[in-house]
């Protein structure tokens, strides 16, 4: 494991807390958890894709196959940027799920963790993949850790993703509107006006983590709402993600009707991965390291979800610098990521300050501290292989070096 950190706290978080937080993480006791819906009403400036650069006929799976790699070759997302922006306004039902803390800690009472999964996941991914029973139980269940350790978390499924709002997979389903919803969100969190398990309940400390895509996610939060969070974790994260396109193309998305009969009824700029092969590619080990279950990739397309051709438009919005962001930040990328850490030679996201995650610290100059691991062995997937658990203890220990 590597760590390094802009702030001299950084270089004492592992060996000063062992009084704090214990070495080993408690045993584990399943989170109490609520799944309910919070309605958000959201605007944003979305990018417009002309309608005459789509086919008509693009539930045709050949035609379809064309116009992405035609796309893709050109640039989709400069397309989108010479289209131009228009303003997007509507009213969505986030699927979300509230944890209790198992372990109440009193300095953490009124402290949430926001849980962003990536692209073609669902909120289950904090649950380990799948709820109320993750794969292997509750080994790979970020949520548990966090539960064991006196933090409550809220997991939302991104707009257009598990049981959330389903809208116009192209002109509205983009980062921008994913960013605005998570900002009305976590204004409510602080405000109390949030409804349902939380109702009336203010939370003054609003931990944000992210997983690739939500990563992505939060680092635009960071830049567009520098005060909506306290801290971030970010995990599948180094600002790098132009080199991921072909290990994430490797899935072969199709328009997710035609996938499985799950997504029967969505429209055909909803996509899912159909290659088992490709979908490990992408998201686990390379080359011959090893580092899963071998039957973590199966399970893990069995219970995979969906990406919008808008949100993979509109991927690279959120790697911007967040100059005003002044908390602490956290990432956790696996140092054969094939996402964020690709290079011709094969994926290795380095090692000290020369690392992708560490250079990544850039789009942080001003944050409180900005620190990192980069477990070996260890894939995009930072929560589904065997280093996962030492990962979440790794992460709580960092949160309460810094006072959450």
């Amino acid at each position: 494991m590597l760590l390094s950190g802009s702030g001299s706290l950084a270089t004492l978080v592992f060996s000063s807390l062992a009084a704090a937080v214990p070495t080993e993480l408690a045993p584990r006791v399943t989170a109490n958890c609520t799944d309910f819906f919070i309605p958000v009403h959201a605007t944003a400036p979305v990018k417009q894709i002309p309608l005459l650069n789509i086919p008509k006929n693009l539930d045709n799976v050949d035609v379809f196959v064309d116009f992405v790699t035609s796309e893709a070759s050109s640039g989709l997302a400069a397309l989108l940027a010479l289209a131009g922006t228009h303003e997007t306004t509507g009213d969505f039902m986030m699927s979300a799920r509230y944890c209790e803390p198992t372990n109440k800690i009193a300095s953490r009472a009124n402290t949430i963790q926001y849980l962003q999964h990536a692209i073609t996941m669902t909120k289950n991914y904090w649950n380990g993949l799948s709820y109320p029973e993750g794969f292997n139980g509750e080994t790979y269940s970020y949520i548990d850790v966090a539960s064991d350790n006196g933090y409550a978390t809220l997991s939302v499924d991104n707009l257009g993703s598990g049981n959330s709002s389903k809208p116009d997979p192209v002109a509205v389903v983009q980062m921008s509107l994913q960013v605005e919803i998570i900002h009305q969100i976590i204004s409510g969190l602080r405000s109390g006006s949030i409804a349902g398990p939380v109702a009336g309940k203010k939370f003054d400390k609003v931990i944000y983590a992210g997983h690739s895509y939500g990563s992505i996610s939060g680092n635009a939060l960071a830049a567009t709402y520098p005060a909506d969070a306290d801290a971030l974790v970010l995990t599948g994260y180094s600002g790098e993600f132009i080199n991921g396109l072909v290990p994430l193309a490797s899935g072969i998305a199709i328009p997710a009707a035609l996938a499985m009969p799950r997504f029967l009824g969505l429209p055909v700029g909803y996509l899912a991965q159909t290659v088992v092969a490709g979908r490990q590619y992408g998201l686990y080990t390379v080359n011959g390291v090893g580092g899963f279950d071998p039957a973590l990739p199966t399970y893990d397309y069995q219970h995979e979800g969906t990406v919008a051709i808008g949100e993979l438009a509109t991927l690279f919005y959120g790697v911007t610098p967040a100059n005003d962001f002044k908390g602490s930040v956290f990432v956790v990328t696996g140092k054969q990521d094939a996402i964020v850490c690709n290079e011709p030679t094969g994926a290795d996201c380095g090692s000290g300050a020369t690392s992708k995650p560490a250079v990544a610290g850039g789009f942080f100059p001003n944050a409180k501290d900005y620190s990192y691991i980069i477990p070996d062995q260890t894939g995009h997937n930072a929560n589904t292989h065997y280093s996962s658990p030492d990962s979440f203890q790794k992460i709580v220990q960092y949160l309460a070096g810094q006072g959450f």
